[in-house]
């Protein structure tokens, strides 16, 4: 949604103000690279074992600072993804056909054509190999030709089946294209969300709570997808300011809760309060982000329009190259996993960001088309 000018539209005389529209513009590229923090912590493993949880464990002390950032931080980047797309979708408030014609371009056709580039580039590699050292092939995951639809279906879309004994395609080959996959999936029953949330308010409303504070995952979509989605459309409904909201908060009120949540999600694993909390330091947040100066947010607003491709482009291979070449040199310890964090994120983020500047300089075509038109 570009920003600017107010952005008035005509329809039931909704609109998006320039503060808004800023705030998200200043927040996309952010967000996408705690994505890419997101699935370089290799804290994740440990949080698993709860018993591991205690100070007097020296691994855990260890780890703590990036604990603490990958539960504030991280967390907010996808169901805010999902919230904005249904603020900004529900406010736009085009024709259904419209809106399906938009996001067949800027959702559709990404969601078909990077899964389709890496499996043909995956041919092409393995035809290579065959031909030029075929003892050295692996033949453990079928190839292409021995896929069945089943497997064609999970390479772009990622479905799990537990009564096919061959699947090994339980992911897409994009991984984090779940986001786009079930954010289509919403758009297309858009209009029943939206009829929930303007004539059963109150009963959708306690609908999605339910499912989301205790787990439950919807039959066609992941839990954070529908419950984010659905907040964004309340928001818009019912004109609730999520940033001025956000900006009423104060920091050392934030703080008093976010301790003793943050060590009850970790010792239990559960999630939901703090990536709410989560959310709302990155809505705080995105206020120094457009108050800072004019450069400032103009550099943030020139890569908002990368904010995408960084994250289509950072897995599988490109934060796994970086890790596995850091591992291959550097021991595994809560000391070096802390820089590794922090340092192959950095490195994962520039060189995606720098890949994306450079195709959208010499193939500008080919980069707005598996960009979204972005």
């Amino acid at each position: 949604m570009e920003s600017g000018a107010n952005v008035i539209l005509e329809k039931n005389n909704l609109f998006i103000s320039e503060e808004c529209s800023k705030r998200i513009s200043s927040l996309r590229f952010i967000l996408a690279c705690l994505v890419v923090m997101f699935h370089n912590n290799k804290t994740l493993l440990f949080i698993l074992n709860p018993a591991n949880l205690t100070f007097s464990n020296p691994e855990f002390v260890a780890h703590l600072p990036q604990y603490i950032f990958s539960y504030l931080f991280t967390l907010a980047p996808v169901p805010l993804f999902f919230m904005f797309s249904a603020y900004l979708q529900y406010k736009k408030n085009d024709d259904y056909l419209v809106l399906l014609k938009k996001r067949i371009k800027t959702i559709f056709l990404p969601l078909v054509l990077w899964p389709a580039i890496i499996i043909f580039g995956k041919i092409l590699i393995k035809l290579a190999c065959i031909a030029i050292f075929p003892d050295k092939v692996s033949h453990e995951i079928p190839f292409v030709s021995e896929w069945s639809v089943r497997d064609w279906f999970c390479a772009f879309f990622g479905y799990y089946f537990p009564c096919y004994e061959k699947m090994t395609l339980c992911e897409p080959f994009i991984l984090p294209f779940y986001f786009i996959r079930d954010l289509f999936i919403l758009i297309i029953i858009s209009p029943l969300i939206k009829k929930l949330v303007q004539k059963a308010p109150y009963v959708y409303g306690l609908f999605v709570a339910a499912i989301y504070f205790f787990s439950i995952r919807p039959a066609i979509v992941c839990t954070n997808a529908l419950v984010f989605y659905s907040l964004g459309f309340y928001f818009a409904e019912y004109n609730f300011d999520f940033f001025k909201f956000a900006d009423r908060i104060i920091w050392k009120q934030l703080a008093v809760v976010v301790i003793p949540v943050m060590y009850f999600v970790m010792k239990n694993n559960k999630s939901e309060i703090i990536i709410l909390i989560s959310c709302l330091i990155m809505l705080k947040l995105s206020k120094l982000f457009v108050e800072k100066s004019e450069k400032f947010f103009a550099t943030l607003k020139y890569f908002d329009g990368l904010s995408f491709f960084l994250y289509a482009i950072h897995l599988p291979y490109l934060l796994m190259f970086f890790t596995s070449k850091w591992y291959s040199k550097i021991p595994v310890s809560p000391v070096t996993d802390f820089f590794e964090y922090f340092g192959i994120s950095i490195i994962v983020c520039v060189t995606g960001t720098i890949i994306g500047i450079i195709l959208r300089k010499i193939c500008p075509k080919v980069f707005g088309l598996i960009n979204g038109g972005r």
